[in-house]
């Protein structure tokens, strides 16, 4: 049990770093391109790649591997579809920078459902489910 808490901090702590790194990524070039959809696409992007990196290493401290990545791959491209249609639908009647945190907040709750339970499952783990 001591082992899932300690994963489970190293998650949130790993996800608020790349929350916060991504949404760094998204502002700017927001800024740069004045295109709120191409901003989020490339911050996500760039996000993406350092995400896996971190939670492979850190979070569930594994090797990075094929598997891993490409299922991290369908977990990080699921959350972003919703978090893009989301996205969308809001910059409808909302500022660009509130419908992003919208949108991002989604994506969230979306990645860690799918990188817990399904990317960066191990044996062990799968047990638990």
């Amino acid at each position: 049990m001591r082992l899932l808490h300690g994963q489970f901090r190293r998650f949130v702590w790993t996800g608020i770093f790349n929350t916060v790194n991504g949404y760094a990524w998204i502002l700017g070039l927001q800024v740069i391109t004045g295109q709120p959809l191409l901003a989020n696409m490339l911050g996500y992007g760039i996000a993406a790649v350092i995400g896996y990196i971190a939670h492979s290493r850190y979070t569930f401290r594994q090797q990075p591997s094929w598997r891993s990545a490409a299922a991290y791959s369908l977990v990080i491209g699921g959350s972003y579809l919703i978090n893009l249609a989301v996205l969308k639908w809001s910059l409808n009647f909302l500022p660009a920078v509130v419908a992003q945190i919208i949108a991002i907040s989604i994506f969230v709750v979306l990645s860690y459902l799918g990188q817990s339970r399904f990317a960066f499952l191990t044996k062990h783990d799968s047990s638990l489910s």
